[in-house]
């Protein structure tokens, strides 16, 4: 090679490392792109799959009041209608075409190994069922993972050039710019766009809105840097602008500050990597490494309660997050190989239940399915196994870009460094919220662009024409996708659907037919619908007990409590069902006092299930009431004094039953307790103290 030849290509590869480009109007970062081209049939096949990641990406637009949880159902299951539709098109041409057909990379190898252990922990875990379907409130179990695979290997394998990726983002940063105006023309009083009272718009919560901007604003960055024209870089910057200040204007403070940070981190790539001059570089380098380790001490030292970063954590976030960390941590101890199982994280949270969850100093809230931490969520629902394999998916993620760039020389200094702070921004911001379909379906995306850079230099060449070699898989593929496209999709839409019509039923029989008629469509989320509709019933029967006639209500009970019933055979630690049943049969008693016995029973197992949560003592107070036995009744509600005495609900529950038992003497002595624990309670307690 002759001297200006190989100066000549050091140049091209300076360039290339640096982000330039002579040619083109765009910067050319990928090589070894196929360029052949296709045939009619198969360049509709690419077409039919591109627009349908396209309309995929639209899934934070979806929204619909005609289903019980409009801001998650509608979303998850577009989404994965169109999971299905693509697989099933791309699988056609991956069986007929080589070219098309998925490549083991360490990205592809980590998501397969991580979903082989999700299924093991579902398979092994206490309740298959919920791990498998999970809730119209949540749609991240197993069903959707594999949806997400399904996503995953149809853009990994069928997008091939550098080009098409460019679009599938601008489409992406498209729709978050939507999102944002959406956002902006809710915080301006415009109340068509109000969709949330929580500041989510469309996506129906702050933490869920900034978790999703949070990859569009990086990948409106990264576009940025790989268009020349100053139209893209005009809109690209319209994109980081309206993304970031709306996770700022409305409250995303942990997707706001995973910004800055990985925006931060960006910089100090740039000083260690760019720079001309060594000594910059060296101090880059020099710099980078002290900010990564403090980033992993101060990781660590979230952790440990006392600790500086830990104090500053809880100024800046709901109580309630360590308690739950503390209880997660309970759990994982407990199984820590493989954890409870997908979405079973309800059975840990009422075992392990914290009774200063009720007051306002631990939050308040008494609910949780969630940690609100990727770390403790992973590990008490899938053990340390699905821990290190979730980890797995960054650090194959982190190693193809680092081939990539260093080894390689195939990517420019841009996709290295936005692609590599994405994931940890994504990471970091995870530390207190959990994911829905929009965020998952953003880091599939971000995978499948990783697998995409780790298959370039397998894509030259390969097959120049497209000959349907087994065209009767068409048929069978078409039979397969109409069983679960029906089974996976229609049905859950129709349940999600009859869930408004039911709640909605006017007198006792039509809630029954539709109580029946919607748990018979789909299992998803059954337990918690079952649930529900136990509260809504009890709640109506309660308020219309002179008006509803008797043999009614005692058929409604009696369905309500059958589905409850299953939901014990079914899944025989779920606290909130065996709390509702001791509730039913309560109730019951007031028609037919030979519930009580089974009343007493669920209420025993309540406790028995959540020994720390006052609601199963409450639960058996009100049978022992029921029974006249005020003994046992005073002795329960002296235990869930116990458990909290800075919970005032707890204190008037005992002094009303000392007033029922005829004892005021011992009800002025429980008002009295409840003022030693907070005097500013005295005046709800003034009529007793008053007394003679």
């Amino acid at each position: 090679m002759g001297k200006k030849s190989r100066e000549k290509r050091e140049r091209r590869e300076t360039r290339l490392r640096q982000g330039y480009s002579g040619q083109g109007g765009e910067i050319e970062t990928l090589k070894g792109e196929a360029t052949e081209r296709e045939t009619p049939l198969v360049s509709f096949l690419l077409n039919f799959i591109r627009f349908g990641v396209y309309l995929a990406l639209f899934t934070p637009l979806i929204i619909s009041s005609k289903f019980y949880f409009p801001f998650v159902g509608p979303k998850s299951l577009y989404f994965m209608a169109f999971c299905q539709i693509i697989f099933f098109v791309w699988l056609y041409l991956a069986i007929n075409y080589k070219k098309y057909r998925p490549k083991l990379n360490p990205i592809s190898i980590a998501l397969i190994l991580f979903l082989i252990v999700l299924i093991l922990s579902a398979v092994l875990g206490i309740d298959f069922s919920r791990s498998f379907w999970s809730k119209y409130e949540r749609m991240t179990g197993v069903l959707v993972w594999l949806h997400l695979l399904g996503f995953f290997l149809v853009v990994s394998s069928t997008f091939k050039k550098s080009s098409d990726w460019r679009k599938i983002f601008i489409v992406s940063i498209s729709v978050s710019i939507l999102v944002s105006l959406a956002a902006l023309l809710e915080r301006g009083g415009i109340e068509s766009f109000k969709f949330s009272d929580r500041g989510g718009t469309t996506l129906g919560n702050t933490s869920f809105l900034g978790t999703y901007l949070l990859f569009n604003a990086f990948l409106a960055l990264w576009l940025f840097f790989q268009k020349r024209n100053w139209g893209w870089k005009i809109y690209s910057l319209a994109g980081i602008s309206l993304t970031v200040s709306v996770m700022y204007l409305n409250g995303a403070r942990a997707a706001t500050i995973a910004f800055f940070g990985g925006v931060a981190l960006l910089f100090l790539f740039w000083l260690a990597l760019r720079p001309r001059s060594n000594k910059i570089r060296i101090f880059g380098k020099i710099l980078l490494g002290i900010s990564l380790i403090a980033v992993l001490v101060g990781s660590i030292l979230l952790f440990l309660p006392g600790s500086f970063v830990h104090q500053k954590f809880l100024e800046y976030t709901a109580p309630d997050r360590p308690i739950n960390w503390e209880m997660a941590q309970k759990g994982f101890l407990e199984k820590p190989l493989l954890g409870w199982g997908p979405e079973n994280y309800n059975v840990v949270f009422t075992k392990y239940f914290n009774p200063c969850l009720f007051t306002s100093e631990c939050g308040g809230e008494i609910w949780f399915d969630r940690t609100h931490n990727i770390v403790f969520d992973t590990l008490v629902t899938t053990g340390i196994l699905g821990f290190l394999t979730y980890l797995g998916l960054f650090f194959s993620f982190f190693y193809v870009l680092w081939r990539k760039f260093f080894k390689e020389k195939t990517i420019d200094f841009w996709t290295f460094g936005i692609f590599f702070v994405i994931p940890v921004s994504y990471f970091v911001q995870n530390m207190t919220v959990f994911d829905m379909a929009t965020s998952l379906m953003m880091f599939m995306l971000i995978l499948g662009f990783g697998s995409f850079l780790a298959n370039l230099e397998k894509e030259r060449g390969g097959e120049k024409k497209f000959i349907p070699k087994k065209q009767w898989a068409a048929g069978i593929l078409l039979l397969v996708f109409c069983f679960t496209f029906f089974v996976f999709i229609v049905q859950p839409f129709r349940t999600d659907a009859l869930i408004i019509k039911a709640l909605r039923a006017q007198n006792s029989q039509e809630r029954i037919e539709l109580y029946q008629k919607t748990l018979e469509t789909s299992p998803m989320g059954k337990y918690q619908i079952r649930e529900f509709f136990a509260q809504q019933s009890q709640t109506i029967i309660q308020g219309n007990l002179q008006k509803i006639p008797k043999e009614d209500m005692a058929k409604e009970l009696d369905f309500l409590i059958a589905q409850l019933e299953k939901t014990e055979k079914e899944s025989p630690l779920d606290f909130r069902s065996i709390l509702r049943l001791a509730h039913l049969y309560n109730l019951y008693a007031l028609i037919d006092s030979e519930k009580l016995p089974l009343a007493e029973k669920y209420g025993r197992r309540a406790i028995e299930l959540s020994p720390t949560n006052q609601q199963g003592h409450w639960a058996l107070t009100q049978t022992k009431i029921y029974q006249r036995d005020f003994e046992t009744a005073l002795s329960l509600a002296q235990k869930a004094i116990d458990l909290e005495p800075r919970w005032l609900q707890s204190h008037k529950i005992a002094v009303q039953i000392a007033q029922i038992s005829g004892n005021q003497e011992l009800a002025r002595d429980f008002a009295e307790q409840a003022i030693a624990v907070k005097p500013e309670w005295k005046d709800n307690f003034k009529e007793i103290l008053e007394q003679d």
